[in-house]
């Protein structure tokens, strides 16, 4: 995850530095047609979390220099508890999945760029609502503490709004489109509720517990803002606050 965010803020410095020729009242010739449409492939999620996400989106453009865009996906997380293998099994898992809706409305710099929308330098308002559940069975093989069979799981939604600074090529004979959002600050809310019982008696101080933690906190995006004190809530439903950032690739095909 940080070398594709590293990437993507060193190709938003690139697409910064590219010299462009303004060329106020660019008209687009009789000869050629306008491409308006332009339907997407999201490779974020699909590269970073898991195979299975499958986002598609769809931008408009509304004028030479304004476009809206949508998302909508399949989204799912990699299997969590890897590593705990040892002294904690996974029998089944009962429920795993989620969704992806976002948009936005974007600006393209008309001073800036060379070409007219979809081509070029752009900055935008936008909104994203993620939602992921799962439950786990987990059978304890070996613990002093943890007897029994365990039943782990969550229910996390996540909004984001904010703004967002991007870039988007246009290659193959105006066809092909590479768009790069390499800066994206937003305000995000959480709601979330975590369940954790079993047939047993359960430690919270236990070290399998921190490890779940642990794992939840480097795999879900924004689990910090969800725990309070390091420490793992086992029930009930909470609202929170937190800062996000935004970042994508998509590739894309105009028509």
């Amino acid at each position: 995850m940080k070398k594709l965010l590293t990437i993507s803020i060193i190709a938003g410095f690139i697409a910064l530095a590219i010299p462009a020729t303004a060329q106020k009242g660019y008209t687009i010739p009789d000869s050629v047609k306008y491409h308006k449409n332009v339907i997407k492939w999201n490779l974020t999620p699909f590269l970073l979390w898991s195979k299975k996400n499958i986002n598609i989106g769809y931008e408009r453009v509304l004028s030479p220099y304004r476009s809206f865009s949508v998302n909508v996906g399949y989204f799912e997380l990699p299997a969590l508890f890897k590593g705990l293998t040892d002294s904690l099994k996974i029998e089944s898992s009962n429920k795993k999945s989620g969704f992806s809706v976002s948009g936005d409305y974007r600006y393209y710099f008309k001073n800036r760029n060379k070409n007219m929308a979809p081509d070029g330098l752009y900055w935008g308002i936008f909104a994203s609502c993620y939602h992921y559940q799962f439950e786990n069975d987990i059978t304890v093989i070996s613990s002093p503490v943890i007897q029994g069979n365990l039943q782990f799981g969550a229910n996390i939604n996540i909004f984001n709004a904010g703004v967002e600074l991007g870039y988007q090529f246009v290659l193959w004979k105006d066809r092909m489109t590479i768009d790069l959002i390499f800066m994206g600050p937003s305000l995000s809310m959480y709601a979330k509720k975590f369940t954790l019982g079993g047939t047993g008696e359960i430690d919270n101080e236990d070290e399998y517990l921190k490890a779940i933690y642990d794992i939840l906190s480097s795999t879900i995006p924004g689990f910090d803002q969800l725990t309070q004190e390091g420490k793992l809530s086992t029930s009930g439903v909470n609202m929170s606050m937190g800062f996000g950032l935004r970042y994508m690739i998509q590739v894309g095909f105009r028509f």
